[in-house]
């Protein structure tokens, strides 16, 4: 069965969301026929480089022939490099620009990289490569100095769920057959850090959960249905509770979760109330909006600032003692007892 992200994945400009700069150029190159001939696409995964690869070699041969796409992931070495170079020096059969998509480029080792120097230097005038990367940092400077860099950035909160509404109404989860929360969407859009196949994949996955996208199905369905502990916990911490405090670690010790992804995902949740406390808005955070409630009584402090802040050090502090730990639980019984305390 195609996937929702699949199904939905851009196939023309107009589809594209957050890139309208990258867009804009690439459309430019296209209408005036001066083109790049090496191109590095760089960000994050999830914000289309790939997609707009593919768009920009439909657009430019007309909708003629297919693009060469190659996974640098496991086509990586000197070997491969010469292949694609062999084949690049050759004019495309079926359109007028041979265009060559290297994924995850940053996987290339150095040699592969040297491999690929003479022909990024002088590359034919009918072939493009398009090199795509969420780490550019690990391109060779030699390499980066002859590519036009693209930079595709984190796509807004408010355009990933205008897309999610799309998709809902497409795939009439909008309807009788379901039952959808208002809410659902914009909190999957604020959980994505961004990134749009991740906001869809959260989507589908819970749908496939359960025809009520409420948030408390949402939230179980991804895993972070803990906020109303997180809330419970946060309010001994602020109160001074040790005993409470000590119970609801061990509740969680004994559930089996992963202590060390929990003491990374409560940093989050006092980072996000810190947040809340700055802005005013739960719209800044990664927390469901009907938490409003529970977030004013968690602030609801003189010294709230100085507390989170206080809070947030600890934890940090705490992730790096435990990384490494053999018995982290009694290391982080330690250290939110020194939270309850205040030391």
């Amino acid at each position: 069965m195609e996937s929702l992200y699949t199904k939905y994945r851009p196939h023309n400009w107009d589809s594209v969301i957050g890139q309208e700069s990258v867009v804009k150029i690439l459309k430019r190159q296209i209408e005036t026929g001066k083109i790049f001939n090496c191109m590095i696409f760089s960000g994050v995964s999830g914000t289309g480089k790939t997609t707009a690869a593919r768009i920009f070699a439909n657009e430019l041969n007309k909708g003629i022939g297919r693009p060469i796409e190659i996974d640098a992931a496991s086509n990586n070495g000197v070997d491969n490099v010469r292949q694609i170079t062999a084949t690049a020096s050759e004019r495309a059969l079926d359109s007028e620009y041979k265009v060559i998509i290297i994924d995850e480029c940053h996987m290339m080792s150095t040699a592969a990289w040297n491999a690929f120097l003479k022909c990024i230097e002088e590359p034919p005038h009918y072939t493009i490569f398009i090199f795509c990367t969420t780490e550019p940092h690990k391109i060779p400077e030699t390499i980066q100095n002859r590519c036009m860099r693209f930079n595709f950035t984190r796509v807004p909160t408010n355009l990933i769920e205008r897309r999610l509404n799309y998709i809902c109404e497409q795939e009439n989860i909008i309807s009788p057959i379901y039952k959808w929360n208002e809410g659902a969407t914009n909190y999957i859009a604020r959980i994505s850090d961004g990134e749009v196949r991740k906001a869809i994949s959260y989507l589908e996955t819970c749908i496939k959960y359960n025809n009520d996208l409420s948030i408390e199905n949402i939230l179980s369905a991804l895993g972070n249905s803990s906020y109303d502990n997180y809330f419970i916990l946060i309010n001994n911490l602020v109160d001074g509770n040790s005993k409470e405090v000590m119970e609801s670690l061990s509740k969680l010790y004994n559930s089996g979760i992963d202590m060390k992804r929990f003491v990374n995902l409560f940093t989050d949740f006092c980072f996000d109330i810190l947040k809340y406390i700055l802005c005013g808005t739960v719209q800044v955070t990664k927390i469901p909006d009907h938490y409003n409630e529970q977030l004013k009584f968690a602030t609801n402090f003189s010294n709230n600032v100085k507390y989170y802040n206080y809070f947030i050090d600890k934890l940090i502090s705490l992730r790096t003692m435990i990384k490494d730990d053999s018995n982290e639980f009694l290391t982080i019984q330690i250290i939110f007892n020194q939270m309850v305390r205040f030391v």
